[in-house]
């Protein structure tokens, strides 16, 4: 039993209680940046307890400094390593840039199916709710808003998105039905 007692007082250095709070925060950093699960976060905590510890056994004023430490810097150090790592020059190479807005770009026509929106035009089959419509000469696929809708209303696109044209009943519905 003595043997280990002067283990552990040969161990009671103000620089094994550095060593591990150092240990604990390289422990986080890879956490954050490998998928460990979890388990590299357990051990930076399990280094923090040990930081707590051995501090502890060489001054009770020094255990309760590196504990308050501990308290107060480890939240600070997980926001930075979340929120501004990224940012910095290293976290740039170890994180992906975050996607640009690529809406309606996959397909040539929506920035042409866009332009529609607030015009009229003639429902060219029954939409119930999925149909054609014919505006400005040219046969749309569009959706019924609600309802039915039946072949030769007149429509007014709402909304176009991507190659999505969503479309409702006009104020006058009284167009000359023409069989194409």
């Amino acid at each position: 039993m003595e043997f280990v007692a002067d283990i552990m007082m040969e161990f009671s250095d103000p620089w094994l209680v550095v060593a591990l709070l150092v240990t604990a925060a390289v422990m986080f950093l890879l956490e954050v940046c490998t998928p460990s699960f979890g388990i590299l976060a357990g051990l930076g905590i399990l280094a923090l307890t040990a930081a707590v510890y051995f501090a502890f056994r060489i001054n009770s004023l020094l255990g309760l400094g590196v504990l308050l430490g501990c308290i107060i810097g480890t939240p600070a150090y997980l926001y930075w390593m979340v929120k501004l790592l990224p940012n910095t020059p290293l976290g740039k190479r170890m994180f992906l840039k975050k996607a640009r807005d690529a809406t309606n770009e996959a397909t040539p026509e929506a920035d042409e199916l866009a332009k529609l929106v607030g015009k009229t035009g003639v429902a060219d089959s029954l939409l119930r709710p999925c149909g054609t419509i014919r505006i400005e000469g040219k046969r749309v696929v569009a959706l019924a808003e609600h309802g039915l809708i039946k072949k030769g209303q007149k429509v007014v696109v709402i909304k176009a998105g991507g190659t999505d044209v969503v479309v409702r009943l006009a104020e006058t519905n009284k167009v000359p039905q023409t069989d194409v």
